[in-house]
C-alpha cells in the first residue's frame, strides 16, 4: 500500500483561514465590492484555464 501525501493537510488549513478571512471582509466591506471581486476572480480563472489547458 502506498503512503498518503502529508500536503493535502496545509491546503485544507489554507483554504479554512481563506474562508474566515472571506467572512471578516463580508461582514466589513459594501455588497458592490464583491460583485467587483467576483469579476476579477472570474477574469482571472478564465486567464488561468486558457494557459493551463493551452
Amino acid at each position: 500500500m502506498g503512503r498518503r501525501s502529508r500536503r493535502r493537510g496545509p491546503a485544507v488549513g489554507w483554504l479554512v483561514i481563506l474562508a474566515g478571512v472571506v467572512i471578516i471582509l463580508a461582514l466589513i466591506l459594501p455588497p458592490g465590492f464583491w460583485w467587483f471581486a467576483l469579476a476579477v476572480a472570474l477574469i482571472a480563472g478564465g486567464i488561468w484555464l486558457l494557459r493551463s489547458c493551452g
